[in-house]
């Protein structure tokens, strides 16, 4: 496939965008969230999501599974709805082809929604209300395998209404995330350093993921569909297994990249 010549506008702008990255004074996240914050301007996005994934778990057709680093860009109420829309089967077909293409490379790949949804499964009249709550009309995913094995993988969107991306904006998200790989590292940077990406159950990486976005425990269950009392049994074995009690030290032990025991997984 062809990507179109990139202006000399363009070049510019990235270049500027990755010195702003290297001049930051700030840690890991927020260097992410400057260099994120940029790019989406540059590719007229709205919004984006930064996760790791188990690469093993890659499969094509199942659940997606990956634990959320950082975020931008979306308005009160739109992760959780983000976090839904991924969540539910219809939408796994989107990211077939792109898991395919990921199990059998390990290559930095980036794909517009166009390329990776040849059955145009992010449009099926079940999946696009889904998507369209949580403030998504457009997307586009870039995937690069890290040294421990896992996957580390942004996502860009853009609002409802918003046309679709082209060939240039992947590239252009393509070379700027290849020309920082180091923030594709997770918070503490050292390879001996255990991984911190937990061995939890889809339904607990999801609980995790609201959590760590300081969700109470109500809100987080009125999301999920699910009662206190089956909400409290995750946020539980959650704690357990990073070895905290409460919500602010696993948010601590989240950034320390301290990894906890392999609980049983199950539901």
């Amino acid at each position: 496939m062809s990507y179109p010549e990139l202006s000399e506008a363009d070049v510019r702008s990235m270049i500027r965008l990755v010195g702003d990255v290297a001049a930051c004074r700030g840690g890991v996240t927020e260097k992410r969230r400057v260099l994120m914050d940029g790019l989406i301007r540059l590719v007229e996005a709205h919004s984006w999501l930064w996760t790791v994934s188990p690469k093993e778990h890659l499969k094509p057709g199942k659940r997606p599974v990956f634990t959320v680093l950082s975020h931008g860009g979306f308005e009160d109420g739109q992760f959780p709805r983000l976090l839904k829309a991924i969540d539910h089967p219809e939408s796994w077909g989107i990211f077939d082809k792109m898991s395919r293409e990921m199990k059998q490379r390990t290559t930095h790949l980036t794909w517009t929604r166009r390329q990776m949804d040849g059955e145009d499964q992010f449009n099926h009249k079940t999946v696009r209300p889904l998507w369209h709550a949580a403030g998504v009309g457009e997307l586009m995913i870039s995937a690069c395998p890290l040294k421990t094995g896992e996957l580390g993988g942004v996502g860009v969107y853009r609002a409802v209404g918003a046309p679709e991306f082209d060939l240039r904006h992947a590239r252009i998200v393509h070379i700027v995330l290849a020309e920082v790989p180091w923030l594709n590292d997770v918070a503490w940077q050292e390879e001996e350093q255990p991984t911190l990406l937990p061995k939890l159950s889809p339904r607990r990486r999801t609980v995790l993921n609201l959590v760590l976005e300081g969700h109470s425990r109500k809100e987080m269950a009125a999301q999920l569909g699910i009662s206190i009392h089956t909400l409290d049994g995750y946020v539980k074995d959650i704690f357990r297994h990073f070895g905290v009690h409460s919500q602010a030290g696993l948010i601590a032990r989240f950034h320390s990249g301290e990894n906890g025991k392999t609980p049983e997984s199950g539901d």
